[in-house]
């Protein structure tokens, strides 16, 4: 099923780059540059062969995990499968909350965020090391008795849908479709670099969960997005892109006063310093509140 998914999918996302490229180019919109396209190629490349080469470490994973189940599906009707859906967006969406709010896991997310662009190129601007985790995320679907494969399949499915929301070219859609789904206004804001929008609307399909787990903020036409990170980081250098973060964690550790600091700048949020020279996310959104309140350097890679 997956691969007939590959087949059917890639020619669409094609289709809609290359014609996303081309209003862009007659309308003067600017939505691509060269070096970023290319960042986002080598990414989305980089992460598809890791896939492959854990794709069986992941699949015996679950499959031995499965041995433990405690319910059992008569049949894959489509009840499972409606199941399986809501389930494998809800636990993407707190493998996505963790990847914002913890440092050893932002470290490589961090590279599908550090473009300043947005187009459809940058929804595959992939965290390159994410298939050799993800796993631990969808574990507890093996024990509800998804098979493996159907798992897989899932995830792949929902991955599509999250292409066509990294766009600038599609407003606010009907209230009633907003309230449910992930669409590109909500994604807009998760790409956002603005104090406000930090880590917010963390779902891939559905928006529901962002409602329940208060982690929703809608865009707001009186604040205009600025993509990228808290701080200018535009880099063409696959490598640089890739490894920054991990290489900040390095240098924070080695530099930490003590083993309890050590610990934070591994597994703390983003942001945090044992000296408060540096911000999370939360602290910015605390500083909008404080009104004459001046925020000091906000983490660089945040």
């Amino acid at each position: 099923m997956e691969s007939l998914l590959l087949l059917y999918s890639t020619p669409l996302m094609a289709l809609l780059i290359i014609g996303e490229l081309i209003y862009s180019h007659y309308h003067k919109r600017s939505l691509y540059t060269k070096g970023d396209t290319f960042i986002n190629l080598a990414c989305t490349t980089w992460n598809f062969l890791n896939d492959l080469l854990f794709r069986g470490v992941t699949l015996l994973i679950l499959a031995w995990i499965q041995q433990f189940a405690f319910i059992s599906f008569a049949s894959k009707d489509w009840v499972y499968w409606v199941l399986l859906f809501l389930a494998q967006d809800l636990a993407y969406y707190f493998l996505h909350y963790t990847d914002h709010y913890v440092r050893f896991f932002w470290a490589s997310h961090v590279t599908h965020h550090s473009s300043e662009q947005f187009n459809f190129t940058v929804a595959i601007r992939s965290s390159v090391f994410q298939p050799f985790y993800r796993f631990i995320f969808y574990a507890p679907l093996a024990l509800f008795g998804f098979e493996a494969f159907d798992i897989v399949f899932m995830y792949a499915l929902c991955q599509v849908y999250g292409f066509w929301v990294h766009t600038k070219l599609v407003g606010k859609l009907h209230p009633v479709f907003e309230f449910f789904f992930v669409t590109p206004s909500h994604h807009r804001v998760h790409h956002a670099s603005n104090p406000k929008y930090l880590d917010r609307n963390m779902g891939m399909v559905l928006i529901i969960w962002d409602r329940i787990f208060g982690t929703f903020t809608p865009e707001d036409d009186q604040e205009p997005v600025v993509y990228g990170l808290t701080k200018h980081q535009e880099e063409n250098n696959l490598m640089k892109v890739v490894f920054a973060e991990w290489v900040q964690i390095v240098k924070d550790v080695r530099h930490a006063p003590d083993l309890k600091s050590s610990f934070m700048y591994v597994f703390g949020p983003p942001g945090w310093s044992h000296d408060g020279s540096r911000q999370t996310s939360r602290e910015l959104k605390a500083a909008l509140e404080k009104p004459g309140a001046t925020q000091v350097q906000a983490h660089d890679t945040q």
